[in-house]
């Protein structure tokens, strides 16, 4: 069965394109049939000699639109806010159209050597532009609100809804579960219950099953393909409400937590409120899906330019590490990655062969483990060159957090709250943390870099990956931020 957001995306791309053909077809009627614009009139003219320019245009308006964060998923969302989104994106096509008919016009007149002052065509087409972005706003927001009334219906009669899980048999419990039956419109349909007393108490809590208990979690989800969570813990203790979302905060999941619990999160973690309920969502994904889009595409250009550029340095890393003790040039290890995912990282060799014959181990300052040309390798951070690799697999990204090990998650995750979190980020070649604080040497920088981290998860953007990765040739090129 096709998810309601799913399905929502489909149906408003859908209703988009048939508004704005509708607009193309009204626009090309007054400008060639009506005989309001004197100078245009030719009854002659065919639809079917402009259809290709109408679609043209209407694909240049749903890649403004999605860049405008219009397909995103509105089922929890306020329809006015939606409105005034897509009253945005249409005035900002208005203006890119003007500018374009004016700068094509202003190009025809600079290369033909005629006055650039005078002489616009389109200058008395201005009521006419405004004329047709009204009606698209109109069209747009209105077929819109009609797929939603569809959509609701749809929903209310139980096809494609999400699936939520309420953690914590509780009255706030009850009272959001309830919530959601009432509201089925809404797009989110409680599938039951999971509580630690699941042993000792009735199966049944609501007039919804109770599933299991918190280590059930993991199963849970993946059985009955749960998309959200609501927390309703009956503790309002930090420590107990940190313990829950250790078990699902790597999870792919939306995380909403009831209104007793505000205090406890409150100051922790940026948090959204849920338009039509009392929840707040943890760790929300803020980043527009396009930006999503092009941060893969910078990867990709980025990742590739670097390595190309790079490979005279790859070369000397090779030949260095060679020459200084005749074992292997690289250095493979399995880390962890988005939601928890395994791959393999490749780095240039640091250090001694033997450098973890007694286990995983953290790096010290001033390791002796270190080779001497390991220490330059570091310092440069020619050693993660490698990690191109990765960004144009896909396993990671040129901005993120740093890819760790799993036997130091399973001993981090149980020492400082939320550390899991970092699953929900994809790893980076550089970032926040690693250009505002040097290597981990402790648990202390851990908890540190953790803070960096967040902080990027919660403020995610093209904008800040381009600082980052400007203050990244900035620690490069001083050694600043690197051991």
């Amino acid at each position: 069965m096709i998810r309601a957001a799913t399905l929502e995306r489909i149906l408003v791309i859908l209703s988009d394109f048939v508004a704005l053909s509708i607009c193309f077809m009204l626009a090309f009627w007054v400008q060639f049939h009506s005989g309001w614009i004197a100078d245009k009139y030719d009854p002659s003219k065919l639809f079917a000699d402009y259809a290709h320019m109408g679609l043209f245009l209407n694909i240049a308006w749903l890649v403004l639109f999605t860049c405008a964060g219009l397909y995103r998923s509105w089922l929890l969302m306020s329809r006015t806010h939606q409105i005034l989104r897509v009253l945005r994106g249409v005035i900002i096509g208005i203006v890119l159209i003007i500018v374009c008919l004016f700068g094509s016009e202003f190009i025809s007149k600079f290369s033909s050597n005629m006055p650039l002052s005078e002489g616009y065509l389109y200058g008395s087409r201005f009521p006419w532009i405004f004329i047709y972005g009204g009606l698209a706003m109109v069209l747009v927001a209105s077929f819109r609100m009609f797929i939603y009334l569809c959509l609701r219906g749809l929903l209310r009669l139980g096809y494609g809804a999400n699936n939520i899980l309420v953690l914590g048999a509780t009255e706030a419990g009850r009272k959001v579960a309830e919530d959601l039956k009432n509201t089925p419109e809404r797009g989110q349909r409680v599938i039951g219950f999971v509580d630690e007393r699941f042993q000792v108490m009735d199966r049944e809590f609501a007039g919804f099953p109770v599933l299991g208990k918190y280590s059930d979690l993991a199963a849970l989800v993946k059985k009955y393909r749960v998309t959200g969570i609501v927390i309703a813990h009956e503790s309002s203790s930090p420590q107990e409400i940190m313990r829950v979302l250790v078990w699902i905060c790597e999870m792919a999941l939306h995380i909403y937590i009831v209104p007793e619990l505000y205090p406890v999160v409150n100051g922790r973690f940026k948090a959204n409120l849920v338009y039509g309920f009392e929840l707040q969502e943890l760790f929300a994904f803020t980043m527009p899906p396009w930006q999503v889009r092009v941060k893969r595409i910078m990867d990709l250009v980025v990742g590739g330019f670097i390595g190309l550029v790079s490979f005279p340095l790859w070369i000397f890393a090779a030949i260095a590490i060679k020459l200084q003790d005749g074992g292997p040039v690289f250095y493979s290890q399995e880390r962890i990655g988005l939601y928890g995912k395994p791959f393999t990282v490749y780095k240039f060799r640091t250090m001694r062969t033997d450098a973890e014959k007694f286990g995983a181990q953290w790096a010290t300052k001033d390791d002796p483990r270190v080779t001497k040309i390991g220490k330059f390798l570091r310092k440069t951070r020619i050693d993660e060159l490698p990690q191109i690799l990765c960004v144009l697999k896909g396993d990671m990204s040129m901005v993120g957090p740093r890819p760790e090990r799993a036997v130091f998650i399973s001993k981090l995750r149980e020492e400082i709250p939320f550390y899991i979190s970092r699953l929900k980020m994809k790893p980076g070649l550089t970032g926040w943390a690693q250009v505002r604080h040097h290597y981990d040497t402790s648990t202390e920088d851990v908890k540190i870099k953790l803070q960096y981290d967040m902080y990027y998860y919660e403020n995610m953007s093209l904008l800040l990956d381009f600082q980052i990765l400007v203050r990244t040739v900035y620690v490069v090129l001083t050694g600043k931020g690197a051991q």
